[in-house]
């Protein structure tokens, strides 16, 4: 793990000079899961926002002892939606793919702005790169410098329902074990896990296999210690699994609850999450945070952004087993706030200064589907101390799943407290370029949301297609736009969304 300030000053240093500590070569790994196929999606914003022509993908196809299979290169050079299937790109079986995006122009991140697309029966899950092999020495002695556990994982364990997490080695073999800690109320189960993975290869860990004894478990504080890689960034992918194979995941993120880095003064952390329309919201806070305890509080805004109401939350400590599981439609609903389009989460520290980290889950369901899948977004509160240059605007993009047996809904919010009316200029892309644009106003904490299969039309999809991946833009002149894109089947109810890049 980086230090969030040492991020921070990266980012300064960017900004004052972009050719210093260029980026050329941007990766993620991919695995191969049982019940589904996958692919890659990503719009080329290379071009889109920097003007790049030549940027070149490349997808490696390994198996399951770690060996080279095929290796196959794409040209990135159109302004349009990169669709790549990966599942019979070859004959053989494969384990794991590795991705690779090169340019000679700076790329600045070593993440791709790419999606994993797992489809199967009922259900797309959908979670942005999330794990990559390293570019240089130097990084590794920057990323893997401090090992913590991996967490922020919703629990849930029934007949039905069992919780996982996929570990992937990366370049080098892997021999060595995992441990796993849950928290159930005043319980706490451990097991360990040996590890003896070829490179690329994966290992999916069953919570329920690991603690055969505990019961059914609707909620729980997961913490998973990965063995130390080097030359890898190494996230879990982790999430809920349903019997007959449906399943959503998110990437597992920093347990910081043994790490004191905290912000040089106490101001509150904040963000704006839309309420987006069919779909209830559920915010869970679990005691990550590096050590102290937050105040936890829960405004509810009008689309035009004015505030109808606010609720006090429990307070979190962290480290600690108790957290924070808040059904806002619920809530709202008991306060009089159901015409709210969007929430403002805000934490404040108990004493002391303000945790650099303040990592949750905005979860989106359908209300009305019996026990479905959730789409459970990995997010993290900003701050006032956090860089945002001056005069900077906004330029955001994301992935927005569609077709006929999908409801898809797509939201913006700006998240100061302040500030003026601003125009967004949104616009969609499919494989064969740009399909539509919208001009909308938007207000500080309001929201505005799109219909995103209305806006395409047919025009999106191919006659032999169920699916595809529409990606968006928004530009603003104000630096503080986000947006959250949800996709529901309309019979499982199974949902899966993502923020933007």
């Amino acid at each position: 793990m980086k230090n969030f300030k040492d991020v921070e000053r990266n980012r300064r240093a960017y900004h004052n000079d972009a050719t210093r500590n260029s980026v050329h070569r941007s990766s993620l790994t991919i695995p191969e899961l049982p019940d589904c196929t996958v692919d890659l999606s990503f719009l080329n914003h290379f071009k889109i926002k920097r003007g790049y022509d030549h940027v070149g993908c490349r997808v490696t196809a390994i198996d399951a002892e770690g060996q080279r299979i095929e290796s196959r290169l794409y040209s990135v050079d159109e302004a349009r939606v990169y669709t790549i299937p990966l599942t019979g790109m070859v004959s053989q079986e494969v384990e794991t793919y590795l991705v690779e995006f090169f340019a000679a122009d700076n790329l600045f991140i070593p993440f791709p702005a790419a999606m994993i697309n797992h489809v199967g029966d009922g259900f797309i899950n959908a979670v942005h790169s999330y794990n990559r092999t390293l570019n240089d020495p130097f990084e590794d002695d920057q990323v893997n410098s401090k090992q913590v556990p991996e967490a922020s994982v919703d629990v849930r364990l029934n007949a039905q329902v069992d919780t996982f997490a996929v570990f992937t080695a990366g370049p080098q073999r892997c021999i060595g074990e995992i441990y796993v800690e849950l928290l159930v109320g005043d319980a706490r189960h451990s097991a360990s896990v040996p590890l003896d993975v070829p490179r690329f290869s994966n290992e999916l860990i069953s919570l329920r296999h690991l603690f055969p004894q505990v019961g059914d478990v609707e909620g729980g504080v997961l913490r998973i210690w990965q063995p130390a890689q080097s030359m890898f960034y190494g996230r879990m992918l982790a999430g809920l699994r349903y019997d007959g194979g449906a399943f959503c995941a998110n990437h597992s993120y920093y347990d910081n609850s043994d790490v004191a880095e905290y912000w040089d003064t106490a101001e509150e952390s904040y963000r704006v999450y839309p309420l987006l329309s069919g779909s209830g919201a559920i915010l869970r806070m679990y005691p990550i945070m590096s050590p102290g305890g937050l105040a936890i509080n829960v405004e509810g805004n009008r689309a035009d952004g004015m505030v109808l109401g606010s609720i006090n939350l429990p307070d979190i400590e962290s480290p600690g087993g108790g957290f924070v599981d808040a059904n806002i439609g619920r809530l709202f609903s008991e306060a009089g706030m159901e015409s709210a389009k969007s929430i403002t989460v805000r934490a404040k520290p108990l004493e002391g200064n303000t945790p650099t980290r303040v990592n949750h889950q905005i979860v989106y369901a359908d209300p009305r589907a019996r026990s479905p899948l959730a789409s459970s977004i990995n997010v993290s509160l900003f701050n006032p101390n956090m860089f945002m240059p001056e005069g900077k605007g906004s330029f955001i993009w994301g992935q927005v799943p569609i077709g006929s047996t999908w409801q898809s809904n797509l939201s913006m919010v700006c998240n100061l407290p302040k500030g003026d009316v601003t125009g967004v200029d949104v616009k969609f892309y499919g494989e064969d370029g740009l399909l539509a644009e919208r001009q909308v106003s938007l207000s500080s904490l309001g929201s505005i949301e799109f219909n995103v299969q209305e806006i395409v039309g047919n025009r999106a999809m191919r006659d032999d297609q169920e699916h595809a991946y529409i990606w968006y833009t928004a530009r603003s002149r104000r630096p503080d736009l986000s947006a959250f894109a949800v996709t529901t089947h309309e019979q499982t109810g199974h949902a899966t969304g993502e923020h933007n890049f």
